[in-house]
């Protein structure tokens, strides 16, 4: 017997420990991941640009180096006139102090004790020497009652930094951000150079047999980036230049650089907005004379933030990012957790990434249900769940919307029809209540009377030949649609009778006295709707000959062409139809005036 190789079996990860090994990569991995990361949607912004140089005849690393050094000098031109600024309003705020402090006075009994809250922060930076000098007379050894008192003087060591222990200090906050910045640019030029190469090594690594799926979350994922990061800068620069003109037009000093900030900060996802109208907030606080222009400058900021969130993004963004908007702040609180104030820039577009991967990749498919945009369940899942948690109100609030869409004839087929057969597998395998059935069938049968008597009465209805008879085939869901036909026939100008599901049925057509101008419609619900609908044409063959049949298997396909043969061979003019659309076509073409061939010319 053949031997198994053990080594040669592919190892199977569990999604839940792959998610977890995944996160503490990132976490431990940050410091290499981080500028990685940077590089990586900074190419997706600059490979335009650098395939312009290629086209005007510039190699491709003299392009990639040029569309770097482009992009690098105008960030730190622009950061270097920001900071110079910044840094002279910084220098003025001692000036701004004494009117600040004189805003809180006057409002102190209607700020919470705003003034005292800043003097306990004022009290607590005091140095250590002048909050004992101020309490000589309570501290141990002073006199008391003439008497000195003799206490113990305490011993504090103070360990003194050395120069190593500058100097890493100062790497750690300075030098770190710095070298991370300067991996960035190095990584960006490199994936400029081989961008090429690096997609053919991840569609390699990725494996030839999945070369479709890679291939299609790669230009999906870059796609929605390049988009969402160049639509985000688009808007942010609009909410800078606005808030910029409004604080301009309020008469706060250096409305310039706000403006820029603002378009700055608001890439730090909910936190930059607030940080970038604090500042010129302050500025107001301080320079003017009353509180108008801070008032001024908080309506300025509200209103654009307002404007932009709810207005300018959803209709510039649309479906570019496919994340849901609480995806979106989830996203956001497990980067910062993760990568700290860089994971605010970062989150959206690394989670439109990892949305991007989880729709192509089947063991995460439920990442992409939790963060995508895109609904779940289709209308009529919906429906038939909403009847299942005996939630009238909320069944009658979708069917109301739909009904607001599109026709009442598609959202029955669409909808409600595909609900009842739902419902009619549910109950066949015996896992639907019985309170819970009488409940769907209820609302179901109610919903429908009420909707078509709404429509009955707001119609014209033209008057035709014939009549159509609508049969249930054996259950409640089969007499619900059967009244459906029977309406829309109605509609038609048919005179239409519903016959429910009993074994008079026989007796009833044949009292009838059945014309050939007549159509016979068996309504037939699945799961068995072939076999019932057979049946029904059966026990009826006798009493309705030469009327035209129409075989209503809804929301099923045809069990096959023998089906539909013998269905045929029953009655001479027999159809099958799957929708009340289909049935209602059906109607028309035997309402249709017969052409009449055309007389032979005489030779």
């Amino acid at each position: 017997m053949a031997r198994t190789n053990a080594g040669s079996r592919g190892l199977s990860i569990p999604p839940v420990l792959g998610l977890v090994i995944a996160i503490a990569v990132l976490y431990f991995a940050r410091e290499i991941l981080i500028p990685l990361t940077l590089a990586l949607l900074i190419s997706f912004l600059l490979g335009p640009l650098a395939a312009q140089f290629e086209k005007w005849r510039v190699p491709r690393g003299a392009a990639s180096v040029l569309t770097v050094a482009l992009a690098f000098s105008v960030v730190a031109g622009v950061g270097w006139v920001v900071a110079n600024q910044l840094m002279g309003t910084f220098s003025d705020f001692p000036m701004y102090a004494g009117n600040i402090q004189k805003k809180l006075e006057a409002v102190e009994g209607k700020s919470f004790g705003l003034t005292r809250v800043i003097s306990s922060f004022e009290e607590i930076g005091r140095p250590a020497a002048e909050k004992h000098d101020g309490e000589g007379d309570r501290r141990p050894g002073s006199l008391r009652d003439g008497a000195r008192e003799e206490t113990p003087v305490p011993v504090e060591i103070v360990q003194q930094h050395n120069m190593v222990q500058e100097i890493r200090d100062y790497a750690g906050g300075v030098l770190k951000p710095m070298g991370m910045a300067l991996l960035a640019l190095v990584f960006t030029i490199f994936m400029l150079i081989d961008r090429e190469s690096i997609r053919n090594r991840v569609l390699r690594l990725m494996g030839e047999q999945r070369l479709q799926a890679t291939t299609q979350a790669m230009d999906d994922a870059a796609h929605r980036v390049s988009r969402y990061m160049m639509m985000q800068f688009l808007v942010n620069a609009m909410f800078g230049a606005v808030t910029g003109i409004g604080l301009y037009f309020v008469g706060v000093p250096n409305w310039i650089l706000w403006g820029v900030m603002g378009l700055f900060l608001r890439f730090v996802s909910y936190v930059g907005p607030v940080v970038a109208g604090s500042l010129p907030l302050i500025v107001a606080l301080g320079t003017s004379v009353g509180w108008r222009a801070p008032v001024e400058v908080v309506g300025v900021y509200v209103a654009t933030e307002l404007v932009t969130g709810n207005f300018i993004e959803p209709l510039l963004y649309g479906v570019n990012t496919g994340l849901s908007a609480l995806a979106i702040l989830a996203s956001t609180i497990f980067w910062a957790l993760i990568w700290g104030p860089v994971g605010l820039i970062l989150s959206t577009p690394l989670t439109v990434c990892l949305s991007v991967f989880a729709r192509y990749s089947p063991q995460f498919q439920f990442l992409n249900v939790l963060l995508g945009d895109e609904p779940v369940l289709s209308p009529d899942v919906v429906f038939y769940q909403r009847l299942l948690a005996l939630d009238q109100n909320d069944a009658w609030t979708l069917m109301e919307t739909l009904l607001k869409q599109k026709s009442m004839v598609a959202v029955f087929d669409e909808v409600v029809i595909p609900a009842l057969a739902m419902a009619e597998r549910d109950r066949h395998s015996g896992q639907l209540e019985p309170r819970r059935e009488e409940f769907i069938v209820q609302t179901v049968n109610d919903m429908v009377t009420e909707l078509t008597e709404a429509e009955a009465k707001s119609s014209e209805m033209p008057q035709r030949e014939g009549r159509v008879l609508c049969l249930a085939a054996a259950d409640a869901a089969d007499e619900i649609v059967a009244t459906m036909m029977a309406h829309f026939a109605t509609q038609e100008g048919y005179p239409a009778i519903t016959f429910p599901a009993g074994d008079s049925t026989e007796e009833l057509l044949a009292a009838l006295a059945i014309q050939p101008s007549d159509v016979i419609c068996i309504s037939s619900v699945p799961p068995f709707a072939a076999g019932r609908a057979k049946a029904v044409a059966k026990r009826i063959r006798g009493t309705t000959r030469g009327a035209r049949l129409i075989a209503g298997l809804w929301t099923a396909a045809p069990a096959g062409p023998d089906q539909v043969e013998r269905l045929k061979h029953s009655f001479s003019a027999a159809a099958v139809v799957t929708s009340l659309a289909e049935a209602l076509v059906e109607l028309r073409a035997a309402d249709a005036p017969k052409e009449e061939p055309a007389p032979v010319a005489q030779g």
